[in-house]
C-alpha cells in the first residue's frame, strides 16, 4: 500500500470511546494548554517540550505535520472528544523502518490508551505503510513508556547511551524493535 493509505486509516477506534485521529488546527488550544499544564511531567522525558515555549511555536509544529503524507506524527488520542495524549509514527523515505512515539496526559494514565494506540500504529506501519521494522525508544528510567513496548512484544535490542534528553539532562534510551514477520505472529 502507499504511504498515503496510512493516513486513510485514521481515525482508528480504540474502544471505550477512544480514538486516534489526525490533529486539525482546531486542536491547537487544547494541545497547548495540555503542554503548559503538564510541562514538568512530560518534559522529564520529551526533549521537544523545552523548545515549545509559546502557543505560536506549538501552532507552527501543528501546521507542519497536519497534512504530511510521509508521517503520522500529527495524531492525537481522544476519549469522548477530549484530548488524552499523542501518538506518532514516522518512517524513512524508503519505507524500511519507522518509529512510534507517544505521551499521555496524567488524567488518562493507566487506561491502556497508549498501548492500544501503539498497537494500532504498529498495524499501520506493517500492513499499510509496508515497513519491515518499527522501533520504540524510551528513557531507561521511564518505566511506564517502556512497559508499553514490552506489553506489545517488542524486543529490547540495547541501550543508546546519552541518546535522549529531558528536563533532567541527557539520558540513556532503551531501544525496542519489532519486525514485520514477528508482528504477524503476535497478531495471530
Amino acid at each position: 500500500m502507499s504511504a498515503g493509505a496510512a493516513a486513510d486509516r485514521l481515525p482508528i477506534d480504540l474502544g471505550d470511546g477512544a480514538v486516534v485521529r489526525r490533529y486539525t488546527t482546531d486542536d491547537l488550544d487544547e494541545l497547548w494548554s495540555t503542554v503548559e499544564s503538564e510541562r514538568e511531567r512530560i518534559g522529564e522525558w520529551m526533549p521537544w517540550v523545552e523548545a515549545t515555549t509559546s502557543k505560536e511555536a506549538q501552532g507552527d509544529w501543528l501546521r507542519s505535520v497536519i497534512d504530511r503524507a510521509d508521517t503520522l506524527d500529527g495524531s492525537g488520542i481522544y476519549v469522548d472528544g477530549v484530548f488524552a495524549g499523542s501518538v506518532g509514527l514516522s518512517w524513512d523515505p524508503f519505507r524500511i523502518a519507522g518509529e512510534i512515539g507517544y505521551w499521555v496526559r496524567a488524567a488518562f494514565e493507566g487506561r491502556g490508551l497508549v498501548t492500544r494506540a501503539a498497537r494500532a500504529f504498529t498495524d499501520v506501519a506493517f500492513f499499510d505503510v509496508g515497513l519491515n521494522r518499527v522501533v520504540i525508544r524510551a528513557a531507561v528510567g521511564n518505566r511506564r513508556s517502556r512497559a508499553v513496548a514490552e506489553r506489545l512484544g517488542y524486543r529490547q535490542e540495547g541501550i543508546e547511551r546519552g541518546a535522549g534528553r529531558g528536563s533532567g539532562g541527557f539520558q540513556d534510551m532503551v531501544v525496542y524493535a519489532m519486525l514485520a514477520e514477528e508482528w504477524r505472529d503476535v497478531v495471530r
